[in-house]
């Protein structure tokens, strides 16, 4: 690594975590306060608290790395124009290429690693925090009586085998027991064409065996058709409780692979659902790399404008303004029209970070 690259590195990477340190804390303190009324009525022990935290890390890097990288980039681009540093490179004969070599590597490195936290960390670690806010945060919300020591899931929901749609109230893991169970039979043409509603629910290790369960017949308006029937106890076919609790606990923090076959399973849905899911799913890519496209585009910028003395800290700040609100702005509104079926999903997440990059990259070449 030659003293160029050691020297805007040292200076970026420095910025960049300090940034990330900065809104972990921020967003803590802020959830904090928000919950407060909670952690008091409940008396939240500060183990878990510590705990909810703690899990809660990869979540608020995923979305601050981008903003967090464009105020570092902002930050070295400008120091380097405060001392003449850039001018004094072009002069020495080092390419224009050569200059952003580090941002572009450091930009990719951000996104892989972000990427990688994202796939392999955050699903288990918002699984954690989803279960301790039910479990001490709300767990007066349910209405459930719940005995010292139960795990407690509440509302799971998802497409299963056999065309059907499943809704559970809660599912207690240490008696095995699911409450409040509605399963929605669908066609191959998407119509609902039964409904089971089952009090409660029992896993014996292969099976379902359910309490109370009334089945409904319903015909192509939704309509109920002929008498429903009733069983006291019946085994129903659906996923097993592990299935049930990593498919369907919150599909967007599901990693791409997961997401990508529940889409698959979802096949018979409807186009709503089946549009923002497919936009949920590239967002699992286009979200970490937006660290390398910020980069790109906010060194780009910022290296054409030499200000001088307080301008360059006023400057950078209204660069990193502009530049995280149009990005953002653009990418939230193309997002809404992916998810309403205008725009293809694959256009909808990707275009956003296609065209900024050109653009950026268009900047370094001109």
């Amino acid at each position: 690594m030659r003293i160029l690259d050691k020297y805007i590195s040292k200076i970026f990477l420095g910025t960049f975590f300090y940034c990330l340190v900065l809104f972990i804390f921020l967003y803590i303190i802020i959830d904090m306060f928000g919950h407060l009324d909670e952690i008091l009525k409940y008396g939240v022990p500060i183990l878990v608290l510590q705990e909810y935290y703690l899990s809660m890390v990869p979540f608020i890097i995923l979305h601050t790395a981008p903003m967090a990288s464009l105020i570092s980039t902002i930050s070295v681009i400008n120091t380097m124009n405060r001392y003449d540093e850039i001018t004094a490179m072009r002069a020495a004969g080092i390419n224009i290429y050569r200059i952003f070599f580090p941002f572009i590597c450091i930009g990719i490195l951000i996104s892989l690693s972000v990427f990688a936290l994202s796939e392999k960390v955050l699903p288990l670690n918002m699984k954690n925090v989803t279960y301790i806010k039910e479990n001490y945060f709300d767990k007066g919300a349910s209405g459930q009586t719940k005995e010292k020591g139960d795990k407690i899931v509440n509302n799971i929901t998802l497409y299963g085998k056999n065309d059907t749609i499943i809704f559970i109230e809660s599912y207690n893991l240490s008696t095995h027991t699911a409450r409040g169970i509605t399963l929605l039979k669908q066609d191959k043409n998407g119509m609902v064409t039964q409904k089971l509603n089952a009090r409660e629910a029992k896993w014996t290790g292969s099976t379902w065996e359910s309490l109370n369960t009334i089945i409904y017949k319903l015909d192509e308006t939704g309509a109920i058709k002929g008498a429903p029937l009733f069983f006291e106890q019946k085994n129903i076919d659906i996923e097993s409780p592990d299935e049930l609790i990593s498919k369907g606990v919150n599909y967007e923090v599901m990693n791409f692979k997961d997401l990508w076959r529940y889409i698959k399973n979802f096949s018979n849905a409807s186009p709503e659902i089946i549009n923002r899911l497919r936009v949920e799913a590239h967002q699992k890519i286009a979200i970490p790399f937006a660290s390398l496209v910020i980069i790109i585009l906010g060194s780009s910028i910022a290296i054409r404008v030499k200000p001088r003395g307080k301008a360059t800290t006023l400057l950078g700040i209204g660069l990193t303004i502009i530049i995280g609100f149009i990005y953002y702005a653009t990418m939230a509104i193309f997002i809404a029209f992916g998810k309403r079926g205008i725009i293809p999903p694959l256009i909808a997440v990707q275009a956003v970070n296609v065209v900024f990059l050109s653009i950026g990259l268009l900047l370094i070449k001109n």
